[in-house]
């Protein structure tokens, strides 16, 4: 079953490189370093509230309630939803065997996305917004979010319908499930909620797209790409097709239902916390279904970690995707979440998926498409590894500074320190821990930066492929 996922060499020339997967990709990697400035600024922000307020025009445009949002948005619709894309336009053809469908249609995505989103984040930074999580763009730009992603599902399933290769490899299965969840997601999360006046019932909307705009989208397009790269930089097949379609079933069968985990110990009835309560421990089964995966696929040939960056890169954020779904069960039991929920261990959570899990599958996605892509090998393998270092070990600081002032906070909280006096006690203590979550950022930003240059770098300087090389060597 997993034959059609697993080759070596491939020509110099792509055939399924097309012009769209380069806009997609190039683009996705401007909005990963706009979202990691921004990112760093509101972590400075979170230490010194008078930092980039020296005129009213600062104060107006880069204040903390206008920089958070374009932030998020830029990291999950500019970065990462644009690179998983791009990472669907090239496999889902390499897959079938075949060209994509429409090249036309997808300029039009790739352009039409990229403007889109352009505008929508002018219009957060310009405080036009909802202000809610995840879906602060206006109206408008939801309804050109739809229309782009309609025109993704139309060509991706064009292409599936025309393949030349019979057998349905696994990540197809993901991929085109992810971007049908995709458009009802995005739809009921922020159209019909946004004609509804303020309540709780408006709030189970909400956090029905919060949550499964990760569970939903982010998640089974993330392991659709793991499980297309791990069978191509190991040269094997994966473990377990069945185990992969297992897990494919259960995310859609269970994930559907974890938005009223967010309200535990809330305004909403009993039956409906317990309601978000079990599908959010029963998730514990795809995410073991694809670990044991991993496992079963990597066995033997866990030394080709040490000498493949882009591997390294996979399994490591294979390894945190299964971290973040450990503590999302945990954290979702009425016990510890009245303790965690609203501190700050809900933003080292938030980045273990986002940046710890699926950003590290991208970056091992496109470090195996860019030789495919431009015909180059990749730069410098050092600049690889800085990239990689810099990105987890930031990462690592960032996380348990968050995860610590949270429970410190939420502890605290409990013992009456939320009001008053008391209550700044709490947040000066917790300064120290917004200075580590600085530092781990601006590493992650420093490994960005060599991601992105060594890309550039690769593209004008790069060896050229030969005709039967394998695109993975490093010119340097």
């Amino acid at each position: 079953m997993a034959q059609s996922a697993a080759t070596t060499h491939v020509p110099a020339r792509d055939p399924y490189a097309s012009a769209t997967v380069k806009m997609l990709i190039y683009t996705s990697v401007f909005w990963l370093l706009l979202s990691m400035v921004l990112g760093l600024i509101v972590a400075l922000k979170s230490i010194n509230p008078d930092f980039l307020t020296g005129n009213r025009f600062l104060q107006t445009y880069l204040s903390y309630g206008r920089l958070r949002p374009v932030h998020v948005n830029t990291a999950v619709i500019g970065w990462m939803t644009s690179a998983f894309f791009g990472a669907m336009t090239y496999g889902v053809p390499a897959l079938c065997k075949t060209k994509l469908w429409s090249e036309k249609l997808g300029m039009f995505t790739a352009v039409y996305w990229m403007l889109n989103y352009l505008f929508g984040a002018m219009a957060i930074a310009a405080g036009y917004q909802t202000g809610v999580e995840y879906a602060e763009m206006p109206l408008l730009f939801d309804i050109g979010v739809v229309i782009c992603v309609a025109s993704l599902w139309t060509n991706l399933f064009m292409t599936v319908k025309n393949r030349k290769e019979r057998v349905l490899y696994v990540s197809l299965w993901y991929w085109l499930g992810s971007v049908t969840f995709l458009a009802i997601v995005y739809i009921v999360g922020n159209i019909p909620a946004g004609w509804m006046g303020p309540g709780m019932a408006q709030a189970n909307y909400y956090y029905y797209y919060m949550h499964n705009i990760i569970g939903l989208w982010l998640t089974p397009v993330g392991v659709g790409l793991l499980y297309y790269l791990m069978p191509k930089l190991v040269d094997r097949p994966i473990y377990s097709h069945k185990l992969s379609l297992i897990g494919f079933w259960t995310i859609a069968a269970f994930y559907v239902w974890n938005g009223p985990h967010h309200l535990i110990n809330g305004p909403i009835p009993l039956w409906l916390m317990k309601a978000g309560i079990i599908p959010s421990l029963l998730l514990l089964i795809p995410v073991w279904s694809v670990l044991a995966n991993v496992i079963g696929t990597m066995k033997g040939v866990w030394y080709k970690v040490s000498e493949n960056v882009s591997l390294k890169f996979l399994m490591t954020g294979a390894l945190f995707y299964g971290l973040a779904c450990i503590q999302g069960p945990f954290q979702a039991l009425m016990g510890p979440h009245a303790i965690l929920h609203y501190t700050y261990w809900t933003v080292g959570h938030a980045h273990m998926p986002l940046f710890g899990g699926f950003s590290l599958v991208l970056f091992s996605g496109i470090y195996y498409m860019f030789p495919r892509l431009t015909g180059r090998h990749l730069y410098s393998r050092a600049m690889m590894n800085w990239h990689y270092w810099l990105s987890v070990l930031g990462f690592v600081i960032f996380g348990f500074a968050m995860w610590t002032a949270g429970v410190i906070q939420g502890f605290e909280w409990m013992d009456g320190k939320q009001l008053g006096a008391s209550f700044l006690q709490v947040m000066e203590s917790l300064h120290v821990f917004l200075i580590g979550r600085a530092v781990g950022g601006s590493l992650m930003f420093l490994g960005q930066i060599f991601f992105a240059w060594n890309l550039i770098k690769s593209a004008r300087s790069g060896k050229p492929i030969e005709q039967t090389e394998d695109p993975m060597l490093l010119a340097r």
